[in-house]
């Protein structure tokens, strides 16, 4: 049985004998290693797009959605007063005018930190939920998912995320925003998922490095320090060092033919299924963490995020600050100026 290295990936893999081709486990073997070394660089690059995206974000775009957000919240409350009025629109006008402040609030919570009261009172107005009620029902679906992928890791050292209620007073005497609260539990549910897929994968290799297994004085030295290597990655969190260390061990014993043997290779390729799932799991997951959020306005997936056109956006940003500055200057007229104004605002959104 012969060692090979995969030119493109660095991946460890298994070549022909002499005397016969590879068995379908070998076969499969190969496969999977190739796909994890693969999955490895995805992850490590997608790593290094967020950030470097994010960053032209925070640098080029940030202030000017924060002045638009500003924006937004100076136009709705002038729309708000028009939703008081008697005369001047239709029944059918004022269900698509509270639509309309309804769909603005939304884009300003989706990036404000903290509400301030009177867009949160308006917010309650006119929704057929509360604020508080639409972020417990998001956190509510948050603890669904998280405890439905954990299903399977019950034993694990964790626990379901604190209440909101709990993580208010747990802030020290310092009342958080619902929004600070919202990112936090959010946060810790993607922690929670993280840590039960290492501690998943440090369960199946302390299987195969416990010492106790072996007679031999070398081997049992080696899975010593192998367990500890793979405890401090574990206590780490770090699933990268975890996966390095199986493949080590992997090419450590393909210098002992006989150890190789297809059960065991069978025993192997069953984690590393596991682990080639779990990995593109992380990375589709990785686009949706917090850190992220914000990128998610311009790409609706990871692959969208490597496209983003910047320049495009920002004009489009620019564009959309004027035409606020032109409805606030509009609905800021006389009561019936600004009516007609409202009027073409509602026609040009429906």
């Amino acid at each position: 049985m012969q060692q090979e290295s995969n030119k493109h990936t660095g991946a460890l893999t298994i070549g022909k004998s002499e005397k016969a081709g590879l068995s379908k486990e070998q076969q499969t073997f190969n496969k999977l290693i190739q796909q994890i070394a693969s999955l490895r660089q995805e992850l490590k690059e997608t790593n290094i797009l967020l950030d470097k995206q994010l960053q032209h974000y925070i640098k080029h775009l940030y202030p000017l959605m924060q002045q638009i957000i500003s924006l937004r919240a100076k136009a709705v409350v002038l729309m708000n007063e028009f939703m008081m009025i008697s005369k001047g629109l239709s029944g059918h006008e004022k269900e698509a005018l509270r639509l309309l402040i309804l769909n603005q609030l939304h884009e300003i919570f989706r990036y404000h930190e903290d509400p301030d009261a009177t867009l949160l009172d308006i917010f309650n107005s006119l929704s057929d939920v509360t604020y508080q009620d639409l972020t417990e029902q998001y956190l509510a679906k948050l603890r669904a998912a998280t405890a439905a992928a954990g299903k399977d890791t019950a034993d694990d050292d964790t626990t379901l995320p604190m209440k909101t209620t709990d993580l208010e007073t747990a802030s020290g005497g310092q009342r958080k925003s619902k929004k600070q609260l919202q990112k936090e539990e959010k946060e810790r549910l993607l922690e929670l998922a993280r840590r039960q897929n290492v501690q998943q994968l440090y369960r199946q290799l302390a299987k195969v490095f416990h010492p106790d297994l072996e007679q031999d004085p070398a081997r049992i030295q080696l899975k010593e320090e192998l367990m500890k290597q793979l405890t401090i990655a574990r206590d780490q969190g770090d699933l990268l060092t975890m996966l390095q260390l199986e493949l080590n061990w992997i090419q450590q014993e393909d210098t002992h033919p006989e150890h190789l043997t297809n059960e065991k290779l069978h025993l192997y390729n069953i984690t590393l299924k596991d682990q080639v799932k779990d990995l593109k799991e992380q990375i589709k997951a990785l686009f949706y963490h917090p850190r992220y959020e914000f990128l998610q306005g311009f790409a609706k997936s990871p692959q969208g995020v490597r496209f983003i056109d910047w320049k495009s956006e920002k004009n489009n940003l620019e564009g959309l600050q004027q035409g606020l500055r032109d409805i606030i200057d509009g609905l800021s007229m006389d009561t019936k100026q600004a009516i007609k104004v409202l009027k073409n605002i509602l026609k040009w959104n429906t």
